[in-house]
């Protein structure tokens, strides 16, 4: 390759790179704000309000309006702190209509009277505190299909749910128990969110000035 091309080689390659590093200095800040008003969320929600759009993961209230069903569903293969368990599902319905599910956290045993215990406590909290997730049939590649006919669950999926209760669930989230008044097995919803992008911007910044360098020691060695 002669001098030309290798330089056009390693300008392209310089100039890509250092274009990546700045992209993930955005994501970086844009990832960073989103985790703050997250973060605020979680301090201090508001009340949520069924004529609101709501972003996913954010932190709000329901008040007494929203009451449980005792139709429990258990999602298989959940673990906390390394127990395994399942994750407790529970109709919500908003006056006295069914809504939507809430996740009420971890749960080892398939037990009823905690179940009972748990809508209890629930129902005696006032403005209890949850997050919203989105309320829809996808599903992770690699989580099994729900087995409807055994009732073995292993995701929150809208259309499977409508079938099992025989019910068209009129919300567009579902929501998870985020109250320490309730339960002491709920998650904060900052563990979805990675922030990666200062090291990823950081490694493709190094990249393109050691394309940089190369090209200067390449054109130094044709002189």
């Amino acid at each position: 390759m002669n001098k030309s091309s290798l330089t056009f080689v390693f300008i392209s390659i310089s100039i890509l790179t250092f274009i990546l590093g700045s992209w993930q200095l955005f994501r970086l800040n844009w990832k960073n704000d989103l985790m703050d008003n997250i973060n605020n969320s979680i301090i201090n929600p508001d009340l949520f309000s069924n004529d609101n759009k709501y972003n996913n993961l954010v932190s709000v209230k329901l008040d007494k309006n929203y009451t449980i069903l005792d139709k429990p569903i258990f999602i298989e293969s959940k673990t906390f702190k390394g127990k395994p368990g399942y994750h407790l599902i529970l109709p919500l319905k908003y006056n006295n209509e069914i809504y939507s599910v809430i996740n009420f956290g971890w749960f080892k045993d398939k037990d009823s009277d905690q179940v009972k215990n748990i809508i209890k406590k629930y129902l005696a909290v006032n403005n209890a505190k949850v997050y919203i997730r989105e309320f829809n049939s996808d599903k992770p590649f690699f989580t099994p299909e729900n087995n409807l006919l055994n009732n073995t669950w292993y995701s929150v999926n809208k259309d499977d749910f409508n079938q099992f209760y025989k019910y068209e669930f009129p919300s567009k989230y579902y929501f998870v128990l985020l109250d320490d008044r309730i339960t002491k097995y709920s998650f904060n919803p900052l563990v979805f969110l990675r922030n990666n992008h200062l090291n990823y911007s950081i490694t493709w910044f190094l990249l393109s000035l050691s394309s940089v360098i190369m090209l200067l020691i390449i054109r130094k060695k044709y002189e």
